[in-house]
């Protein structure tokens, strides 16, 4: 019967198609590893349906996985598909009553734990207008996975105020997101995690209440303080359970205090933590004196931006990791050169100007990044120290809310960072404005003091909307750059393996030679990159062979000579190859995987 059917769709496509779609929103996929996969979708009323996946995007022999949407998850259901093979790229329908819906993708499962290759992501948060054109431009790199930072649509304001006290709404919220133009169809090819910010939950930083400043220039003299509201009775646990719910992300650790959670990919681990459900609230970190109507920043050592538990499930987290690069994914920036920015707007706290479009005082300037890591610094110099002490190396801060994009390779930051949030917002000129109003006061300019990688605003006049990407090169170097919606790079950075450069630079140690390869795998062209000091003088050997000895190809090193990167097109079926690089001193032996 469903052979005959789909025979009378061929001959009837049009109408089979209108006819067949009960998909609302998804499939979104996530929760990725070596061999498993979390697929979300929600249809127009409950019922049953089976997911196909093959490696073949005709379909040519199928895995299936069949379940049903609920009434009581909002016609929605979240399955897990098992049995996969790693690092292998899988095409996936959606059958409802015998007829395949119209939204269907594909993936790549993991590399194995610990397996070297060259892995590239992307990364963004804060995303609230209607230009979604960063998403069309993610897409086109084919990343491995999406890390979104939050302020995921902003359901905190754009939403009635019920927000998510009523479960209702927090239902609402997920429509919404997986409804964005744009995004919803790069969903469809891009798995994705996510941690959320303040503007995703309950519109504030802390479990107990939300905090606000305010400013009154009415009398002509600036007065400022906080609003500290309660936060609506269940807003916390609904954001938490329906997070769990309508999310295909991964176990998360501890349901009661947050949403953090890790996974490797390769040689790779990612540590996703949640800032703002546990944290102490801004306002508890400042003091004020009435008489010189002068607050200041005087937080103690209680003062946290994560919770005791969540602290130490990162330390032991990161110390016992076996992984080349450790990522600390968060909704706020690491970066503890911000504190710069607390200290000068409190020393221009009674002034008013404008600055990324908002009209404010410098206490508001202040407070505004009190929230970030810069505003809990013993527990920031706590980890800091604790990565130092424990000799972790290569550890990467990912982060958002800022609404621009920008990095620092560490000098300023503390650790290396990525700022990657300005998605789809309306203003991105929060560098500019600083380092405009700062140097006029006599302030460093931001790339010396903040951000050394670039970015938005950043020695430049680009403000465009932006995400992060993020390639790693086996266990040489992650490069991370900024590119806007337009696809023009805004600057990039690369960040060497520091653990390769100590043993490379030690007096009398053997030096390391390596080749980096990549992209890898590719559909037949991959670049070779030799180490910087070194120039093919054209008698070198590479040679391909297939994973049974059979040599495929043999490279004409004479060509390449005096350079130090070339390409070598593989017209192969796919498959593992072997790449031999012979200096006659130096050997190197690389796997290709040929897609």
């Amino acid at each position: 019967m469903k052979k005959l059917f789909s025979t009378f769709c061929i001959l009837h496509s049009a109408f089979c198609i209108s006819f067949a779609q009960h998909i609302t929103h998804g499939p979104v996929t996530g929760g990725l590893t070596a061999n498993s996969a979390r697929m979300y979708l929600r249809t127009d009323a409950a019922m049953s349906y089976t997911i196909e996946l093959s490696e073949s995007p005709s379909f040519t022999s199928v895995l299936t996985f069949s379940d049903s949407t609920r009434p009581e998850l909002d016609n929605s259901r979240i399955v897990t598909v098992t049995g996969l093979q790693s690092y292998t790229k899988y095409y996936y329908r959606v059958i409802i009553d015998d007829i395949e819906e119209e939204r269907s993708g594909y993936f790549t499962t993991f590399p194995e734990e610990g397996v070297k290759g060259n892995y590239v992501l992307t990364t963004g948060s804060c995303q609230e207008t209607s230009n979604m054109d960063v998403f069309d431009r993610m897409q086109e790199l084919e990343p491995i996975m999406m890390l979104h930072t939050g302020d995921f649509t902003y359901p905190s304001y754009q939403m009635n105020q019920d927000y998510p006290e009523n479960y209702v709404r927090a239902q609402e919220s997920w429509r919404r997101r997986y409804n964005e133009d744009r995004m919803k169809d790069m969903l469809l090819t891009v798995p994705i995690d996510y941690v959320a910010d303040d503007d995703d939950n309950y519109n504030g930083n802390c479990a107990n209440y939300r905090t606000g400043i305010t400013l009154d220039t009415s009398s002509g003299e600036v007065v400022n303080g906080w609003t500290l509201n309660p936060v609506p009775q269940g807003a916390r646990e609904n954001w938490f359970k329906s997070y769990m719910e309508y999310f295909p992300g991964y176990t998360i650790v501890d349901t009661s205090e947050g949403l953090y959670h890790s996974f490797k990919l390769g040689n790779a681990e990612f540590f996703f933590i949640d800032t703002r459900a546990t944290s102490s609230p801004a306002a508890e970190a400042y003091s004020y004196d009435s008489t010189s109507n002068v607050w200041s920043f005087t937080p103690d050592t209680n003062h946290r931006i994560l919770s005791v538990n969540q602290m130490n499930w990162l330390k032991n987290g990161l110390q016992n990791s076996t992984a080349d690069w450790k990522f600390i994914v968060g909704g706020v920036p690491f970066n503890k050169s911000l504190r710069r920015l607390i200290n000068f707007g409190l020393a221009a706290q009674s002034f008013t100007f404008d600055l990324n479009g908002e009209r404010g005082s410098g206490f508001r300037l202040a407070a505004s990044f009190s929230d970030y890591w810069a505003g809990y610094p013993h527990q920031q110099e706590e980890l800091l120290n604790f990565i130092a002490s424990n000799n972790i190396k290569d550890v990467i801060s990912i982060s958002g809310d800022t609404h621009h994009n920008v990095m620092d390779d560490g000098t300023n930051s503390g650790l290396p960072e990525m700022n990657a949030s300005g998605l789809s917002v309306t203003n991105l000129q929060l560098a500019y404005w600083i380092d405009y109003y700062g140097q006029q006061l006599g302030q460093p300019h931001v790339k010396d003091s903040l951000w050394n990688g670039g970015g938005n605003g950043v020695e430049n006049m680009n403000f465009n909307n932006a995400f992060g990407k993020i390639e790693i090169f086996e266990d040489d170097s992650v490069q991370l750059c900024i590119i806007d919606y337009e696809g023009t790079t805004i600057s990039c950075m690369t960040i060497k393996n520091s653990t390769i450069a100590s043993v490379d630079e030690t007096a009398g140690a053997a030096s390391k030679f390596d080749i980096l390869v990549y992209p890898n795998p590719s559909d037949n062209l991959f670049t070779i990159k030799l180490p910087e000091n070194y120039l093919l003088s054209g008698k070198e050997k590479c040679r391909i062979t297939d994973i049974n000895g059979k040599l495929v190809s043999v490279i004409d090193m004479e060509k390449e000579k005096g350079a130090n990167t070339f390409n070598i097109s593989m017209q192969s079926s796919p498959g593992i190859y072997l790449l031999d690089f012979n200096s006659g001193k130096k050997k190197v032996q690389k796997k290709l995987m040929v897609k």
